[in-house]
């Protein structure tokens, strides 16, 4: 279980690195973009705009480098609950407006894509919690460059581009059927 647990928390650690470089990229239009799709004050929404980028990636690299840290797993999980929360609101509100989730460079909105893709980033870090095994490893407590070390970043690599696919892919399909 440490292994899958290894995998699928690389991956979504990744994921989220590439979310905040492409927010970071693009950090003015993701800083406004926060009032759009939360209920937080515009002023208020603009500033933890300009921040959450920065947070997420630190958060990411600690998910990555440190898998089983259960204050950095709990972290994501509430962060990733949010997202959650605030996919659920737009389907239930039908407010499918585009959430600079991936900065400029991939357009995706609220919606149903988006709380796939969140769900399945929480079930990829919950066993880290359930199964609270202190002795696992990192991508990077390898001694060598060896065969198990390249099919761990492979597979890990998949897994956040399947992340990305599933919600590209459910956004564009939900966009068709409207």
């Amino acid at each position: 279980m440490a292994i899958i647990s290894l995998i699928f928390t690389t991956g979504a650690g990744f994921l989220l690195v590439i979310s905040s470089l492409f927010k970071i990229v693009s950090l003015r239009e993701s800083a406004k973009s926060v009032h759009k799709i939360t209920f937080i004050p515009e002023k208020t929404a603009i500033l933890l705009g300009y921040l959450f980028p920065f947070f997420e990636l630190v958060l990411a690299v600690l998910l990555i480098l440190r898998v089983n840290d259960f204050l950095v797993n709990i972290t994501a999980l509430i962060i990733i609950s949010i997202f959650i929360i605030i996919n659920s609101n737009a389907i239930l509100k039908h407010s499918y407006a585009e959430c600079f989730c991936f900065g400029k460079l991939m357009k995706s909105r609220m919606g149903i894509g988006g709380l796939i893709q969140s769900i399945l980033l929480f079930l990829s870090i919950l066993p880290n919690i359930i199964y609270n095994n202190p002795h696992v490893l990192t991508i990077f407590s390898f001694n060598e460059f060896n065969f198990e070390y390249l099919v761990l970043i492979v597979v890990s690599t998949l897994w956040t581009f399947t992340l990305i696919l599933i919600r590209l892919s459910v956004d564009k399909l939900s966009i068709l059927r409207a």
